[in-house]
């Protein structure tokens, strides 16, 4: 998702490789709308998923091979990093694998410029694909973050898989040592913050500041976004957008309540039962439990993000598939039929148990394992209730370069480099600059 290095790279490849910023649907295969059987294909899937979660996506792999004739050969490629890099090098020597995985609309918008995927919907609307009913199914956020607009209509270019979204973890013993409630709105955690900081020892905040955290769903739920809707135009330099670093400014430099962190740092202190509040995606608690020492352990509390006047609002992660449009017809057919079964209710419960991620469709909360887990730990059904204020990072093919101007906003504002409205001024001009393409 924040793939700060290869920006440079990828403005290059895909820019040499795109016909123009707006390509055409590639045409229906004729095989996938005639119903015909399932062809005998090989299907390359390149994913970044390793440890427990490749052995888990393995195992899917396995089960689906078992029961058809479309074979599927999935390879780590490293790093979602990495696996990026290795896709857009695979477009530039027009080598791509059949289907692989994506880290979120921006990298699908890149290689949707560069015509090289077919949009899903294809095979949605195809003698292969999903009812009306069926497709309702899917938790509509999560169609939403798999769409762009092509040809003025929103189509569905991949197709969800891992999701996951920011959440807000806490640690109960803390604060019911101080006498606080876990925050719904943004004041009231930073009343919070300041009411650990004042009857504990606890750090109250640990996070590492990233325009994900704390800046993104702090101005949508003001009521601004950072882009304008045709990813035109820089739109954060507003005053939405000033009270959202200011907010986290307030945090780190005036209440010191808020200890900044690099990467995953913040995890081990936490899990030590040192820190009161932390900020990260809902995948995030098995490393945290992993992390615990054995004689102090303690129930990770999970809530969804402070709310503001519109609302509480928070960011969309993980990966979706997409499948590559060099590859021959029936390759691509092979290939949906995989991704539609990956996501059918029993596999996206199964996954969803197995690697922390969500369950992809509605019926999943009433599978029987789905619904045993809950009866068991309630904390499964955090992350799904706050999909109602899920909000997908901006689909457009710039934010991989704009990500890291964001970025160097907020930490310059947090270091006391530059205050709030100057930083957003800066990265404003930047941002703009970029879309501009100069």
């Amino acid at each position: 998702m924040r793939n700060q290095a290869l920006a440079v790279i990828v403005a290059i490849v895909l820019g040499a490789c795109a016909p123009s910023a707006t390509p055409a649907a590639t045409q229906q295969a004729s095989s996938a709308a005639t119903g015909a059987p399932e062809p005998s294909v090989s299907i390359t899937f390149w994913h970044g998923q390793s440890g427990v979660l490749g052995d888990r996506l393995n195992d899917l792999i396995t089960k689906f091979n078992a029961s058809h004739k479309v074979q599927v050969q999935g390879t780590f490629q490293g790093t979602y990093d990495q696996l990026y890099q290795k896709i857009v090098s695979a477009i530039q020597a027009g080598s791509v694998p059949d289907m692989a995985m994506v880290s979120g609309p921006p990298q699908t918008a890149q290689y949707w410029k560069a015509n090289a995927i077919v949009p899903v919907q294809q095979f949605v609307d195809s003698a292969d694909g999903l009812q009306q009913q069926q497709l309702s199914d899917f938790v509509p956020a999560l169609l939403d973050d798999n769409s762009l607009p092509v040809n003025g209509k929103k189509t569905l270019v991949s197709w969800p898989f891992s999701k996951s979204l920011a959440l807000l973890y806490y640690n109960p013993d803390i604060l019911q040592q101080a006498g606080v409630s876990v925050p719904k709105t943004w004041d009231e955690f930073r009343t919070a913050l300041q009411t650990v900081k004042a009857k504990t020892s606890a750090t109250p905040l640990a996070y590492t500041p990233d325009v994900y955290y704390f800046f993104l769903p702090y101005l949508w739920s003001q009521g601004g976004d950072a882009l304008s809707a045709d990813y035109t135009k820089a739109t954060f330099n507003s005053a939405q957008g000033l009270a959202a670093l200011q907010f986290q400014t307030d945090l780190v430099l005036t209440d010191k309540t808020a200890q900044v962190t690099q990467s995953f740092d913040w995890q081990n202190p936490f899990a030590q039962g040192k820190v009161a509040f932390a900020v990260s995606t809902s995948v995030s608690r098995p490393f945290i439990e992993q992390a615990m020492p054995k004689d102090h352990t303690f129930k990770v509390g999970m809530a969804p993000l402070p709310a503001g006047p519109q609302g509480a609002k928070t960011d969309l992660f993980g990966n979706n598939l997409v499948i590559f449009s060099k590859t021959a017809a029936d390759h691509q057919r092979g290939s949906w039929l995989f991704m539609k079964w990956l996501t059918d209710t029993d596999q996206t419960v199964a996954w969803s148990l197995a690697s922390g991620y969500m369950p992809l469709r509605l019926s999943a909360q009433s599978a029987p394992d789905f619904k045993a887990a809950a009866e068991k730990d309630d904390r499964v059904l955090v992350a799904i209730n706050a999909l109602k204020d899920a909000h997908g990072i901006p689909g457009s093919p710039d934010w991989q370069k704009i990500q890291p101007v964001l970025g160097d906003m907020v930490t310059s504002a947090l270091l006391g480099k530059a205050t709030p409205k100057d930083a957003l001024t800066t990265a404003e001009k930047k941002v703009n600059d970029i879309l501009a393409g100069q």
